[in-house]
């Protein structure tokens, strides 16, 4: 079997909404998943007809052309954002900035060119501090203008973004057809990805992400995060801010931008394709 029948296998799999067809409640006490994924079974079973009926989260069983349930997964909208440059800084620079900004209240010019020439810093981290000053003062009178302090988060930049919040295969299914390629990866490429790129073609995103993770020891951990690494093309999340519920405590957040998915689509299959001497 090449690599294109190994795609066209999986791409017979169809993603269905849990609560489209009524006759799927029967199918989740059929579901079972490893002992380190139990609480995404359990999830399936007695939480995701709620969630997906509510529309809170979107939640899909996957199944063959014979309607067998390979897998679940539940997307749901999110948000990345980047902390103001304020909140990045370290102590000593953040006292600096207050000082800057008593001093710009005032308007103590004479005060101002006194810090900035204090040697403390250089004159590009001077500047840098000034700029940062200025925006922090300006949030400052916005905030107190608008009254909106107690209910408002504000950040620096905001991402518009995907979570698959569960990702779970069903290890009571077996298929009659052994490809050689784990289930999970041949779905997230061929149901899960082309459903994102549909989505996003219609409503702007930035990001895919996850929490990776579950209920493992370390090494099971560390495991599952090479495994959406190398294999999903999930990366660590950096210069950004994940928003994280308690619900994904101890899972690692990672990311990667929407624009790659195609772009890694093909690139994985390449991949394998030259792991098994070219037959593409």
């Amino acid at each position: 079997m090449g690599i294109n029948e190994k795609r066209e296998y999986f791409q017979r799999f169809h993603a269905e909404l849990l609560t489209s067809d009524p006759s799927n409640y029967r199918l989740l006490n059929d579901f079972t998943a490893t002992d380190a994924g139990k609480n995404l079974e359990g999830y399936l079973k007695y939480v995701a007809w709620k969630a997906d009926t509510e529309g809170e989260t979107r939640v899909y069983l996957v199944k063959d052309e014979q309607g067998s349930v390979a897998l679940f997964f539940s997307i749901k909208c999110g948000l990345l954002y980047k902390k103001y440059q304020y909140d990045e800084l370290e102590p000593d620079k953040q006292e600096f900035v207050r000082m800057l900004i008593d001093a710009m209240q005032t308007k103590d010019e004479d005060t101002l060119n006194r810090y900035s020439q204090s040697g403390m810093y250089s004159t590009e981290e001077v500047q840098e501090l000034l700029v940062i000053a200025q925006t922090r003062m300006d949030l400052k009178l916005e905030e107190r203008y608008l009254q909106d302090g107690a209910h408002t988060l504000k950040v620096d930049e905001c991402y518009s973004a995907i979570e698959i919040q569960h990702f779970c295969r069903n290890t009571s299914y077996i298929s009659d057809i052994q490809t050689g390629i784990p289930l999970g990866f041949g779905i997230f490429w061929e149901i899960i990805v082309p459903l994102v790129c549909e989505i996003t073609a219609k409503v702007g995103c930035k990001y895919l992400y996850l929490f990776a993770a579950d209920q493992t020891n370390r090494e099971d951990v560390r495991k599952l995060v090479r495994y959406y690494k190398n294999e999903l093309k999930f990366s660590d999340v950096e210069n950004m801010t994940m928003i994280k519920p308690y619900y994904d405590t101890d899972c690692l957040g990672l990311v990667q931008s929407v624009s790659g998915l195609r772009y890694n689509r093909e690139a994985v299959w390449e991949e394998f394709s030259d792991m098994y001497g070219g037959m593409y």
